[in-house]
């Protein structure tokens, strides 16, 4: 992990005066070490990288399998914002890193709402932001963002209950030695903080809202969704200037601000 951290602290170029990294083989949730640096005081762009999660954590608090050959990474964050603007630190941070493994790997990434990247149908990537409230209530104490990617084909494969899961590179790649493969690591990473701080320190989201959109996976699909409690069918009609996912049934158009959504091959009228 030395060499990874030297590597990667030479490539964030842009904000090595922002950025101290925190580089570790294996902790139970990088987002939990880097919420705990956060409350002990930690500075904007603390991060906190491993290679394996024992405890790795998703949306609604669900299990994130995280073996080897991934990397996981969490920065702290001192946004001025109000909680319902925290969405948008998720959507920077997803094109951001759509745009970073794009660029290491050439293969074409698609975001599936509101945090998941997907490659030729598979997921590679995953992403949380949590955060904790100001004394006022009116803004965030602090944020945590907070990444999971699959690099290489974990040494034992996917669990056959995870069918969407799938990694970056081949086993051709997969193979390499351990410089060649932690050199892709720190480029994906640095890439990432790079396009993300660059997002976040803008005053207007358009510039990324607008590719969140163009790579919306959901976009033209049926899709399964939850709305106070039942379950609906509909057709995804795009993603607002909110970032909200726009969804069509029947003659009822709903714009959701968050959940879980699912592309289902059952049959309907939209």
């Amino acid at each position: 992990m030395f060499m990874l951290k030297k590597s990667l602290t030479r490539k964030i170029y842009k904000y090595t005066d922002k950025i101290t990294v925190n580089a570790l083989k294996e902790t139970e949730s990088t987002n939990k070490l880097a919420k705990q640096a956060a409350l002990g005081g930690a500075k904007e762009g603390y991060t906190v990288i491993a290679e394996r999660q024992t405890g790795g954590r998703g949306r609604l608090g669900r299990s994130f399998y995280s073996p080897d050959g991934g990397v996981y990474f969490s920065v702290v964050l001192r946004p001025d914002i109000s909680p319902q603007e925290t969405t948008f630190i998720t959507v920077a941070a997803a094109v951001a890193v759509a745009r970073a493994i794009e660029e290491v790997s050439g293969k074409q990434c698609l975001i599936k709402w509101v945090n998941d990247i997907y490659i030729d149908g598979k997921k590679v990537c995953g992403i949380l932001t949590e955060g904790a409230l100001s004394k006022s209530g009116e803004k965030l104490q602090y944020a945590v963002l907070g990444v999971g990617i699959n690099l290489f084909e974990p040494k034992k494969g996917f669990p056959k209950d995870l069918p969407i899961a799938d990694s970056i590179f081949n086993k051709k790649v997969k193979k390499c030695g351990i410089v060649q493969k932690n050199k892709l690591k720190a480029q994906i990473i640095a890439k990432s903080v790079n396009f993300f701080f660059e997002f976040y320190n803008k005053p207007h989201k358009s510039d990324y809202i607008k590719e969140y959109q163009r790579k919306s996976l959901l976009t033209g699909k049926r899709v399964t969704y939850t709305q106070n409690g039942e379950t609906l069918i509909g057709e995804v009609l795009g993603i607002d200037d909110s970032a909200r996912l726009i969804v069509k049934n029947g003659d009822k158009t709903t714009a959701l601000y968050s959940g879980d959504v699912s592309i289902t091959n059952v049959e309907g009228v939209f």
